[in-house]
């Protein structure tokens, strides 16, 4: 008789931990799902908006785009990071178009003119508010994520916090008062970048102890 070798073994152990898993929605579908909550959340700032005539700024073209532009930046971001977590598939041409338009709408901040209002304590609530808006967007993208087979968690982590930081900017956008292009550049922008940072540390370490988590233990 044979006996079992250490490839045997290796597959053997290999197939007892094997667990069944239940097929995931197709990209676009999961990222449907994370605009309505991103759109919810968008809602939820207007309605609590310091900006006495929101529909009034909607009237502007040029707000609009500003707000069209983050929307879509954090869309394309979102869609990113939902193409990362599929072994195979290429997220890169989908985070570039993001890039695009989230360069487009710092640029369409950098030539708002001076407006009042832009004090300090605006711009600490501005960037504080930013994570409060893209924390829900944040965690929904993430768990999403987090279901899949992500090779780079680093890369996944940059396009979940801008996906969510975006939205977080978008719903600041929406409540802000203080239509000022140097306060809408450094409290609007900046914390996004920073945000973004933290989540590719945030996510890598999440997806890493996910990754060597112990399964259930067997008699």
């Amino acid at each position: 008789m044979r006996l079992p070798s250490a490839h045997d073994s290796i597959v053997a152990r290999l197939v007892a931990d094997v667990r069944p898993v239940r097929r995931l929605w197709p990209p676009v579908v999961r990222l449907a799902v994370w605009v309505v909550i991103a759109a919810t959340v968008l809602v939820l700032a207007a309605r609590v908006s310091l900006r006495g005539d929101v529909a009034g700024a909607l009237g502007s073209p040029r707000y609009v785009l500003e707000l069209g532009l983050l929307a879509g930046a954090a869309a394309a971001a979102a869609a990113a990071a939902l193409l990362a977590a599929i072994p195979g598939r290429d997220p890169r041409p989908v985070a570039a178009a993001a890039a695009l338009l989230a360069a487009l709408s710092a640029t369409t901040f950098l030539v708002e003119p001076a407006a009042p209002g832009a004090t300090w304590f605006a711009g600490f609530r501005c960037a504080a508010c930013i994570p409060m808006f893209g924390l829900v967007p944040w965690l929904a993208l993430i768990a999403a994520v987090a279901r899949g087979a992500p090779l780079d968690a680093r890369g996944a982590g940059a396009y979940v916090g801008a996906a969510a930081f975006l939205i977080g900017a978008a719903a600041v956008r929406l409540a802000c008062p203080v239509d000022d292009g140097h306060h809408l550049l450094v409290w609007h922008v900046l914390p996004v970048v920073a945000w973004t940072g933290i989540s590719v540390l945030a996510t890598a370490t999440w997806l890493a102890r996910r990754a060597v988590a112990p399964g259930p233990a067997r008699s």
